[in-house]
């Protein structure tokens, strides 16, 4: 029996239409992976250079998982989430919720909110990172 014969079932809310769905689904945080890929390619040029550069594997280690776990907690958290009050965490983000998201930031620049404490906590925990990093690989 031929694969185009069986029936197909199609699960969709009567309120929403093919282009909304889509739309939906595209500005998931991780439907456009294209910046991860890229963070990804450059954390290994960076890891073949100080591969060159130092000719040890324990520090082309060490770079591959602290550019791994720096990447990791800057682009896959989903921030839709993350940026709602604290005592809405408990509860899974609503369709409608995630579609006023996408339209209010669209674009890679306004991905992110400029929350002063979020940015504090961040360039600490880089800068302290980058730091130890470098004094790791240079010494």
């Amino acid at each position: 029996m031929p694969i185009s014969s069986f029936p197909t079932l199609v699960l969709s809310h009567p309120s929403s239409s093919p282009t909304s769905t889509l739309s939906f689904l595209s500005s998931h945080p991780m439907a456009n992976d294209a910046v991860f890929r890229a963070s990804l390619v450059w954390l290994a040029a960076v890891i073949v250079v100080v591969g060159v550069c130092t000719q040890s594997f324990k520090k082309m280690m060490y770079t591959y998982v602290v550019g791994v776990l720096g990447i990791s907690g800057l682009l896959l958290p989903d921030w839709g989430y993350f940026d709602r009050d604290f005592s809405r965490w408990t509860s899974p983000v609503s369709a409608e919720e995630r579609a006023s998201e996408v339209a209010q930031r669209s674009g890679l620049i306004r991905r992110f909110r400029k929350i002063p404490m979020r940015l504090v906590a961040y360039a600490t925990a880089y800068g302290f990172a980058l730091h130890k990093w470098w004094m790791f690989i240079s010494s």
